[in-house]
């Protein structure tokens, strides 16, 4: 595997003896008393809302997470090994967008119906592995209390793929975990096959909001993998270099894996940072910028490499309004660094706009572009085969005519990457098709796809307990 690091073994050593000293000193706060009370149970040094851990209690619960896993798909076709078992990383859609950029170009609050096209044009795009949940807090009778619950219903209706799930409210946590469970076939299916996973965050600086709490309470319950996240915005809330604000971000994921370890020895974790940054200029929160790129790189590191736990990044994106240059040199760049870091989980497909938009035809060409940095990703073998020794020293006489026929080229031609939207032909042949460009070809691809959907189809008892489960998280959330 082709890999690249950010900091040297001395300097990971610094972040994660600093990190660790960070949390044992001056702890974190969670406002969740009934978290704090069993965390307390555990060996945590708990005062009022601010919880400390003590660095051999860290040891012990980061030594709990499982070294390999599986995340399930609903279909039971795109289920996700970790480590991934070529060497390479796994995809997932943009998280959380509230806007919705259609394929002409109009920028709206994202429908239902959207969400539900969303899923399906995943579940074509080979290098999209598990998608995650858009806000439809704008989509026409949805109650904002349940936005989360509606979209989780869409989702597991269609989607071949696993979903990722972000509450939006403390209420609605448990009844996801009950939607999940229902269209599994029942919790302790649900526990033994994962097709959800949960993100919880870390807002405002090493500090755990009640809802982000009971997330990870309630997923440690219930055997749900979590995925532990920390949205730092370096220069504001966080230290502006990349370096600070990697501890920072660090440490957050870091005391989430230490609790999960602690209230369920084995749950499946995957460490998320997702660092941006502050224009400070302009004071507007980029997503793209080289140094948080950085900052990525070292918070991958930092727990691939010094922990051992799979790692889960943005590694596409950008900060531009639409798929422009700007944005394809962004995400390219992006994904080709974040994943030469040697991450198991590369997000943000099909997001424009800082995260803040997701647009179908972005995330087929996030597609295309993650197909190719996996190839980068494999890197090379270098042996007499690959190398063509036999016919280098062979016969001079037999290599007159080149190596268009020769038995290597036979046995290798087939290895070299195609990407399907590139353009690789003369210029007569470009203009006899009528001189399409990327976007064009993208364009194409969307059609053919929405002409041709693929989705899920839940069986019927199943179907029928998330048309119950739904109905009584959609009450409890709403009151009525």
């Amino acid at each position: 595997m082709l890999k690249v690091t950010a900091m040297e073994e001395s300097s990971l050593n610094l972040m994660k003896q600093r990190a660790e000293e960070l949390l044992e000193q001056r702890g974190v706060t969670i406002d969740h008393p009934e978290l704090c009370a069993v965390l307390q149970e555990k060996g945590c040094l708990v005062d009022g809302k601010q919880v400390r851990f003590p660095r051999a209690l860290t040891a012990q619960a980061v030594a709990a997470a499982p070294s390999s896993f599986t995340l399930c798909s609903p279909s039971g076709e795109h289920d996700l090994v970790f480590p991934h078992p070529t060497g390479g990383f796994y995809t997932r859609t943009n998280t959380g967008a509230p806007n919705y950029r259609t394929p002409e170009g109009k920028v709206h609050s994202f429908r239902l119906e959207e969400a539900e096209d969303w899923f399906t044009l995943a579940n074509s795009l080979p290098n999209i592995d598990f998608v995650a949940l858009p806000s439809v807090a704008g989509a026409e009778n949805v109650p904002l209390e349940a936005v989360d619950l509606y979209a989780l219903d869409r989702a597991l209706r269609v989607s071949k793929k696993h979903i990722w799930i972000q509450p939006y409210g403390t209420e609605s946590v448990q009844g996801l975990i009950d939607m999940a469970a229902a269209a599994a076939g029942g919790a302790e299916r649900l526990r033994e096959k994962p097709i959800v996973s949960f993100i919880a965050c870390s807002v405002p600086l090493l500090s755990f909001k009640h809802m982000d709490a009971e997330i990870l309470l309630r997923c440690a319950q219930a055997g749900v993998p979590v995925q532990p996240c920390s949205l730092p915005t370096a220069g504001a809330n966080t230290p502006v270099t990349p370096q600070g604000t990697a501890l920072v971000c660090c440490a957050e994921v870091l005391a989430m894996i230490v609790m999960l370890g602690l209230l369920c020895p084995g749950l499946p974790v995957i460490a998320t940072p997702l660092p941006f940054s502050m224009d400070m200029m302009t004071t507007y929160t980029l997503q793209s910028a080289p140094e948080t790129a950085l900052c990525r790189l070292l918070c991958m590191q930092f727990f691939e490499e010094g922990y051992g736990i799979p790692a889960h990044t943005y590694a596409t994106g950008t900060d531009s309004l639409t798929l422009d240059g700007q944005s394809l040199i962004e995400r390219t760049s992006l994904a080709h660094m974040l994943a030469l870091s040697g991450g198991s989980v590369l997000g943000g497909a099909g997001q424009i706009e800082t995260a803040k938009t997701n647009c179908p035809l972005t995330l087929i060409a996030d597609d295309e572009i993650f197909g190719i940095v996996q190839r980068l990703r494999q890197g090379v073998a270098v042996n007499d085969e690959t190398m063509d020794v036999a016919e280098l020293f062979g016969d001079p006489e037999e290599l007159e005519d080149g190596f268009i026929m020769t038995g290597h080229t036979l046995r290798h031609y087939t290895e070299i990457t195609r990407p399907a939207l590139f353009s690789r032909v003369g210029v007569s042949a470009w203009q006899e098709a009528g001189c399409p460009t990327f976007e064009d070809r993208v364009r194409a691809r969307y059609e053919d796809l929405t002409q041709h959907p693929v989705r899920n189809t839940l069986r019927e008892d199943a179907a029928a307990a998330l048309d119950a489960a739904f109905r009584k998280a959609v009450a409890d959330v709403c009151g009525k």
